[in-house]
């Protein structure tokens, strides 16, 4: 038999949100709403789909390992050097590697509870240790974090908007925070949502990289643009040799052909962006009015999701939901075992959703 390394056992791993297919077969029924994974509910970006069938035939081939005209093409729209942006299957992946590479047992990451669980996974195959500080409000407590630097914190981790419950960090807290974060600490900034955000005070990653060296910012494809199941993501790094120790534990060829040819044209859909962004607004507006109307707890977010705090237990809701045919999270994993996210979705989702949810509040 085979040995499992004992280390294994305590290692926490990512539990997706439950695939359409899957809850289909579960549930015996074609019909299920998933608002588990905060997916574009309109689609994918049009132009996307067309470099998608024009590249079909070469998939034969392997890809540019360096992502090199999609990397070309951030530079020019972002304004940062090619040099120092790395493209991955993910920003979650990218996240991973960045500890892979930098981090060395017994150093210090710090982060946020209530905030995305990949951070945890991320350093834990090190070992090293995470301190998580607790929330203010729902959002990152920055003093607190502060506070707790120390000679061996090597990385801090931040979601802005937060995941799973889409708080925000404008952009005069966070940078009195990074001017007072030592030059030889990491900032993880990581922009997932960045697309969604409304407030004009959204601290904009590119531009923080110019005052911040000790800056990487990560973004995705698989939100706004409809690329979940692509897999590209890419970080912006204020320090080329940061970004070059990273590579070295990047494995050959990390991006498929048909993701850079997708992402390059996604870049160009301006309108395509517009219009997710819109039904996203208006779809937050009409959960809003029927949580209250509800009178349930959610906490007002600047992504595409919306955090929900139910009376009782948030998994009992959850659970009937499901059996109901409407998945959503619980947010258990992400420390916020009182509450669930809900992806916002086309106007016809929202109000399926809705429905479900006060059928199961009566139950």
């Amino acid at each position: 038999m085979i040995k499992i390394p004992k280390r294994l056992q305590s290692y926490e791993v990512y539990i997706p949100g439950k695939p359409l297919e899957e809850a289909q077969r579960e549930l015996g029924v074609e019909r299920v709403t998933k608002l588990a994974s905060n997916e574009n509910p309109i689609g994918t970006s049009p132009l996307a789909l067309q470099a998608i069938r024009k590249w079909m035939d070469r998939v034969r081939l392997y890809p540019d390992s360096g992502s090199y005209y999609l990397s070309q093409k951030l530079s020019a729209r972002l304004g940062v050097d090619a040099e120092n942006i790395l493209v991955g299957p993910g920003s979650a992946v990218i996240a991973k590697w960045i500890a892979r590479a930098l981090l060395e047992e017994d150093d210090r990451v710090i982060t946020s509870d209530k905030t995305f669980l990949i951070y945890k996974i991320a350093v834990q195959e090190i070992p090293a240790e995470l301190l998580k500080v607790p929330a203010r409000d729902y959002g990152y407590d920055l003093e607190g974090i502060l506070s707790k630097v120390d000679s061996r914190t090597r990385i801090i981790f931040i979601a802005n908007p937060n995941n799973p419950t889409g708080t925000h960090i404008e952009e005069g807290e966070f940078r009195a925070f990074m001017e007072r974060v030592p030059d030889d600490v990491l900032v993880v900034y990581d922009e997932a949502y960045r697309e969604y955000v409304e407030s004009p005070a959204h601290p904009k990653g590119e531009k923080l990289l110019r005052d911040f060296p000790n800056l990487v910012v990560l973004r995705t494809f698989s939100k706004i643009y409809g690329l979940a199941g692509m897999r590209v993501g890419y970080a912006l790094f204020g320090q080329r040799e940061v970004k070059e120790a990273v590579w070295k534990v990047v494995p050959p060829f990390p991006v498929s052909l048909l993701a850079q040819k997708a992402a390059e044209a996604a870049l160009d859909d301006l309108e395509f962006v517009k219009r997710s962004h819109e039904v996203n607004l208006k779809g937050k507006e009409y959960l809003y009015r029927e949580l209250e109307r509800l009178g349930l707890r959610y906490i007002p977010t600047q992504a595409n999701f919306v955090f929900v705090i139910p009376p009782g237990d948030a998994r009992e809701v959850v659970r009937g939901l499901f059996q109901r045919g409407i998945i959503v999270r619980h947010t258990r994993a992400f420390d916020a075992p009182e509450g669930f996210r809900v992806t916002v979705g086309t106007e016809e989702e929202n109000k399926a959703f809705v429905k479900t949810l006060e059928e199961v509040l009566a139950h």
